[in-house]
């Protein structure tokens, strides 16, 4: 099996119910702060289309 990447992680949420967003990124940030291969979370203002032009 290959290498596992390590580096930054970065997540980018857009549309949806409050309380649905809300619960996936605390998902997300319990996940990442386990994953010894992450070093930093970073978040995109305004979601994928943050990512997408920044």
């Amino acid at each position: 099996m290959g290498e596992l990447l390590k580096g930054n992680a970065v997540v980018g949420q857009s549309g949806g119910p409050t309380a649905v967003i809300n619960q996936s990124l605390v998902g997300v940030i319990e996940e990442a702060g386990g994953a010894k291969m992450i070093r930093r979370l970073l978040g995109a203002r305004h979601g994928v289309h943050g990512i997408v032009r920044e």
